[in-house]
């Protein structure tokens, strides 16, 4: 039996964009690490926004140290304080703030100081050693750009410029998942082995949905029936902002999470023209999204990544030609694992099983449903992990 219809990627993830609309909201730039920021923004001050010392040294007018050597040092009045007049120069450190009227900085190492002179071995020039104004950052300049991940460089560039709080996107996911044969991590034995499926996949989702700056709220594995399924929805959607359900999305007799969802809400979506993940739900229960993913970990991780991560945030991209051709149907987006060497490699592998597939490849590429393929040596775009 096959899933009856079957939409093309284009207009699913349009659905979708429709109805998953994560939350914002403002925190303090300490709280905002790894989270995904919500707005624009731009600096509101110039960095730096004093002229600066680049070095430890001595600031000086340039054109008083003009053909300065070890051989013919020139002599300076060592002073301290924020101005200085022709024939003067003031001890500075990195950081430091230059008096007024320097406009250089010779390093310590080329000084001697004798009392209150200061002997100048080296000759320097306007500008050097020196961290002029906005030389980091323009006021105005674009600084952080919306749906981008917020990584210590950032949190750290914002506090320079006085920036205290930035607005984030903030969701909490509910995840259950579904199957008889499922267990959990606690319940496996090396030493009895059966036909019963360690849970992986809560594992692989709470790391997805936390690697989104996300939180979420485990919910347990609930076995193949449809009641017991129907009251752990209906409990998590009062709890939770959306909803994540594995397995059962394809059209079995245990398939149950598709049935369940369609009889609490709206079915927007059963069926997506994607290689892997396929068998692709989206649900509306109570004004809140639930995502009915595959039971197969990389389908499931196809699936989280073109209708979730990728709605959040963007991942690095690199161009390169690929070592080899590769094909497609046209009308379906392929997703493929690749390996990156000085070329591109797409992994010989089957079956929306293999986790070690994933922990292989350094990213993926698409392919849209307008193309049939790439030629090698073609050059592609890969998204990496």
């Amino acid at each position: 039996m096959l899933i009856k219809e079957v939409i093309p990627y284009s207009k699913a993830i349009e659905i979708v964009k429709k109805h998953f609309n994560p939350k914002v909201r403002e925190v303090h730039i300490s709280k905002a690490l790894n989270k995904v920021a919500a707005e624009d923004m731009r600096a509101i001050i110039d960095l730096p926004y004093f002229k600066a010392s680049a070095m430890d040294g001595y600031a000086v007018r340039a054109e008083d140290v003009i053909g300065a050597s070890e051989t013919n040092p020139i002599i300076l009045k060592l002073v301290d304080k924020d101005d200085i007049k022709s024939g003067e120069a003031k001890k500075v450190f990195t950081g430091s703030p230059l008096p007024k009227n320097s406009d250089a900085v010779v390093m310590k190492e080329f000084c001697r100081e004798e009392k209150d002179l200061l002997e100048v071995y080296k000759t320097v020039y306007p500008g050097e050693n020196v961290r002029e104004i906005g030389e980091d950052v323009k006021k105005g300049d674009l600084i952080i750009k919306k749906g981008e991940k917020l990584s210590p460089f950032h949190i750290s560039l914002l506090s320079s410029l006085g920036i205290k709080k930035i607005k984030i996107y903030s969701l909490r996911f509910g995840i259950i998942n579904t199957g008889d044969e499922l267990i959990e991590l606690e319940d496996f034995k090396v030493d009895n082995l059966d036909s019963k499926i360690v849970n992986s996949n809560l594992y692989l989702l709470s790391g997805l949905i936390k690697d989104l700056g996300f939180n979420y709220k485990y919910y347990g594995i609930v076995k193949d029936d449809p009641k017991e399924l129907k009251r752990k929805i209906k409990k998590a959607i009062s709890e939770v902002d959306c909803l994540i359900i594995t397995g059962g999305t394809s059209v079995g007799e245990k398939d149950y999470s598709i049935k369940v969802a369609k009889e609490l809400g709206e079915l927007k979506i059963h069926g997506v023209n994607i290689r892997p993940g396929k068998p692709f739900g989206f649900s509306i229960v109570d004004n809140k999204p639930i995502f009915l993913l595959s039971g197969y970990p990389v389908a499931l991780t196809v699936q989280f990544e073109l209708f979730i991560y990728r709605l959040i945030t963007n991942r690095k991209t690199v161009k390169l030609a690929l070592s080899r051709n590769i094909s497609s149907e046209l009308g379906r987006l392929d997703f493929l694992r690749v390996k990156v060497y000085d070329k591109v490699e797409p992994l010989r592998v089957g079956g929306s099983g293999i986790i070690s597939s994933l922990t292989k490849s350094d990213g993926y590429i698409l392919i849209p449903e307008n193309v049939e393929g790439y030629e090698k040596d073609e050059e592609v775009e890969v998204y990496l992990w």
